[in-house]
């Protein structure tokens, strides 16, 4: 048993290291504005257009420290331009944004007139693909013996060669003779009834 229970744990820790490497490689970092950073005077809104964010993902911004900041901000601050009620501040000079949830999110530049000047971002954020779990094994199904007795007659078998059994005709026995005496008395009583001719023709057979 414990050895059994070493290995489903090592299967397991394998697992899990295996889907941790596929959603790190998986995981992108986009540099806002790509080279021009995050500065006055830029388009984010068409950099962004073409842009397939999911949760995981990364914004990269790159500025002068000092002179700028990046700020997350709600739809109606972003809006408005205003950062008095930020999500989020930062003012390092590189600020790597994790994006962990999907929807919009909007980000501006702090400082008072910048975000006017074009310092300000919409992202769309997709949710992460998840990968399908493979389906379980079905158990086989233990077949049932048939125990319905047969009923069926059976055929008497014919002889090899394919002759079949005749059935044995019906001798018919002869009719019994009749005796001489007895022919002689059914002659006479057939003659007795014919009265004289009945004698005449006796007298001639006898």
């Amino acid at each position: 048993m414990g050895s059994a229970g070493g290995g489903a744990c090592l299967a397991l820790a394998a697992l899990l290291l295996i889907a941790s490497c596929a959603s790190t490689a998986s995981a992108a970092k986009y540099t806002v504005g790509d080279s021009s950073g995050w500065t006055t005077g830029a388009d984010y809104t068409t950099w962004a257009s073409d842009k397939k964010l999911k949760v995981g993902d990364s914004l990269v911004f790159n500025y002068a420290g000092g002179a700028h900041n990046v700020a997350e901000v709600s739809a109606a601050d972003y809006a408005s331009c205003s950062a008095a009620n930020a999500l989020s501040s930062d003012a390092s000079g590189t600020s790597t944004v994790a994006l962990k949830t999907a929807g919009k999110h909007y980000f501006i530049c702090g400082v008072a007139g910048h975000c006017s000047s074009g310092m300000k971002l919409a992202v769309t954020v997709a949710a992460a693909a998840t990968a399908a779990a493979p389906p379980p094994k079905a158990s086989p199904t233990p077949e049932t013996p048939d125990t319905t007795p047969d009923t069926t007659p059976t055929s008497p078998s014919t002889s090899s060669g394919g002759a079949t059994t005749k059935t044995p005709a019906t001798v018919l026995a002869p009719p019994a003779k009749q005796t001489e005496s007895g022919a002689t008395g059914l002659r006479a009583t057939a003659l007795a009834g014919l009265g004289v001719a009945g004698v005449v023709a006796a007298a001639l057979i006898f």
